[in-house]
Order: C-alpha cells, then structure tokens, then sequence
C-alpha cells in the first residue's frame, strides 16, 4: 500500500510513517514537505496512492483547500485529516477511509479528526465545473483560490499540456472594469515568449464564468521557499531571474504594479516565473481602471508612490524586488509587525532597514531598490541584473 503524508515537520511525517507501517507492513510512504514542494494535488496526477494523510493547518491554512481538492478530484484517494488527536488509533481511521472510499461521495466523513461540516465551514469546495466545462481541458484538481477566482491543475486534452486553469467567479461578468482588466492581461502577454514569465494559452467563457489558461509552474511559490530558507546567493539569483522577467514586461511598456512573493512561482531547478497580471498596467494606454484614492495591490510589497497614489513607472516594480529580496535575504518581512496603514508610511517616510554584518555586502544594491525616490533606485531591471547577475 503507498500512501502520501503531508505535513511541514519532519517530526510528524515520520511519525505517521511509523504508524503506517507498523500496522502495513508492506505499506510505502512518501512524505510531502509543503514548504518545498507546494500543493500536494500535483503527485496525485503521477502516483496512485491507498491514502493522504494531511495536516490541514499546513502552509498557513492552506492544507483545508488543498484536503478538499484532493477529495474533489477524479479518482481521489481517501483523505485522513491527522491536525488534531484523533481519539482512535491511526490505522482504524485509515481503514475506515479505506472502507469508505468506495462508498457514494458525500456519504461519508473520511476526516474523522475533523468534522466534514467544519472542513466545508473552513474552505470553500472546489467547483468541478462540470455543468460547464471548459471544452478542450480536462480538470484535474484545485490548486489554489482568491477572493475572485479558483486556478486548477488541467490537462489540455490534444496534446497532454498541464495547463494552470484561472477561473473567475460568474458574478464578475457583470463587472465591467473587472472584465476589461481580465481582457487586458490575456491581450498585453499572449504573445511573450520568455522563460521567466509564465506563458498565457488561452482565455474564454466556461457559461457564465470567464477563465484564462497559463502555463503550469510545478514548483510552487517563493513565499514557500523564503519559509524554508534561502542562502544569500540562491536569494541574489532568484531576484535576478526577477530582473529579467520585468525586464521582459517593462519592454513593452507594462507595469506589474503587484510583485510580491505570492506572484512568483518557481520552476523544478529554481528558476522564477512571474504570474498574475491582473493589476498590471499598459503605460502606452491611458485607463481609468485603476482606483483613485484607493489601494489595488497588497501595502507591504508597494512603493512610495503606489502609497500616496502617484503616478507609477517600471521603478515602481523594483522597490517591489527591493522588499522581497530583504525578505529573501533575511527570513524576515520588511517592517515586520506593522499595520497595513503604518507600513504605508513607513515605505513614505520610514528608515530603511539595515542587514546583517553577513549580509552587508548586499547593502548598497538594497539601498537603491528600496529607495524612496524613483530617481534614486536602478532605472531599469536591465541595469539592476548587470549589477547581481552571478
């Protein structure tokens, strides 16, 4: 029997193997770190497994989505929710999965350590688009959500191609600035061809429900991998490959204006890849779809002048490097422990921060990406990977 636990600690995975094992066996583990590896749907795709077993608190709560996922996907394998002392011995409650996994959906509570009724209070289920399915893809499995959107794992049904799946909330069809910037971002990288930013396939209309097909990137994110810590010099090459994904965008005139960790996915050999254009923005094209007098990105990864609604260049999007290479660098989050509102004044008006003696080498080009000036930082993400390119 092979089963796939999921959980962060090393510790626990063990332990659970342990468990297994002493009641199976024969029975084979594969742990899943996913601080490294990310959503663990993506094994479910190339391994058959007897079970999962999942922290659901993993990855700061995304384990409940991603234990959802798994059950919505087809042929799913049983899933055993292990956060919380189960009050029976492991092995009952995986044969008890066992037993219920050939079973009607729905009749039964697989994750007896946590109510179903609370799992589905906790996470939203993944739609299985079936009464509009997107023609020409088959739907593997969820891999993440937003406020506005579900991205699942498919599969492009002429060639094979795993394909990132970004479907909208149906009500947003009805929003017309929502559905111009959804437009735009399919228009503006359609034709980009660059390693470093992740290729856009498709776009249309599942019913009411509007989706854009991107490249897959199996990697998972870079806030994963800040979490489970970087060297200075995978930190320095990953913000080169940064570089030279905006350079890439920058040369069409387009701004990200939303660069942040949870935007940068990263290939098998570490490579980054910038996604989610949803808030960039064409400098060639005059709009009106960004708010006036309101806050569109996230306010720790902004620049000083997103936060007192200046106009914004390409010198915008590398203060945003700036932050996430201190983060990188350090572990740690730039003005940790602020307020949303404080950290807006802060980036205005605050001291940058210093790093480390082990780090001070960094210092200089940390000082002009963060600095608070547009005309004080690197003018291009060109000029900046000349000076970190390793």
């Amino acid at each position: 029997m092979h089963f796939l636990i999921v959980d962060e600690s090393h510790e626990a995975r063990e332990a659970l193997a342990s468990m297994l094992r002493a009641h199976w066996r024969d029975a084979t583990v594969e742990p899943w770190n996913p601080l490294a590896l990310g959503n663990p749907i993506v094994a479910l795709t190339a391994t058959r497994y007897a079970a999962v077993l999942i922290d659901p608190r993993t990855a700061h709560g995304e384990g409940y989505g991603w234990a959802e996922a798994i059950r919505g996907a087809p042929d799913a394998p049983p899933v055993v929710l292990v956060s919380e002392p189960a009050g029976e011995p492991l092995a009952r409650l995986v044969q008890d999965a066992l037993r219920a996994s050939s079973a009607p959906q729905g009749q039964y509570d697989l994750s007896r350590t946590m109510p179903l009724a609370e799992l589905k209070a906790t996470t939203r289920p993944a739609r299985a688009l079936t009464e509009h399915p997107v023609e020409g893809y088959r739907i593997l499995g969820r891999i993440g959500q937003g406020g506005s959107a579900e991205v699942f794992l498919a599969e492009r049904v002429h060639d094979g191609q795993r394909v990132a799946l970004k479907v909208l909330d149906e009500h947003l069809r009805d929003d017309v600035v929502f559905m111009k910037r959804f437009v735009r971002e399919y228009k503006m990288l359609a034709d980009l061809r660059n390693d470093y930013v992740a290729r856009i396939y498709d776009q249309g209309f599942a019913g009411e429900r509007p989706y854009i097909t991107i490249e897959y990137v199996s990697g998972g994110q870079l806030g994963a991998k800040i979490r489970e810590g970087l060297t200075s010099l995978q930190a320095l090459r990953i913000a080169a490959g940064i570089a030279r994904a905006l350079d890439a965008i920058h040369a069409r005139d387009i701004v990200h204006r939303d660069l942040k960790p949870a935007n940068i996915l990263l290939r098998e050999d570490g490579r980054p890849v910038l996604v989610d254009f949803g808030l960039a923005r064409n400098l060639k094209v005059e709009s009106s779809l960004t708010q006036r007098g309101g806050l569109v990105a996230t306010p720790r990864y902004m620049s000083p002048e997103q936060c007192i609604d200046r106009p914004v260049d390409a010198r915008s999007d590398l203060y945003s490097l700036g932050v996430i290479f201190y983060e990188m660098l350090t572990g740690s989050k730039l003005f940790e422990g602020a307020s949303p509102g404080e950290i807006i004044s802060l980036h205005v008006n605050g001291e940058r921060p210093r790093l480390p003696t082990r780090l001070a080498g960094y210092q200089k080009v940390l000082d002009r990406l963060l600095a608070t000036r547009p005309a004080d930082r690197f003018q291009t993400a060109r000029e900046l990977f000349a000076n970190i390119s390793v």
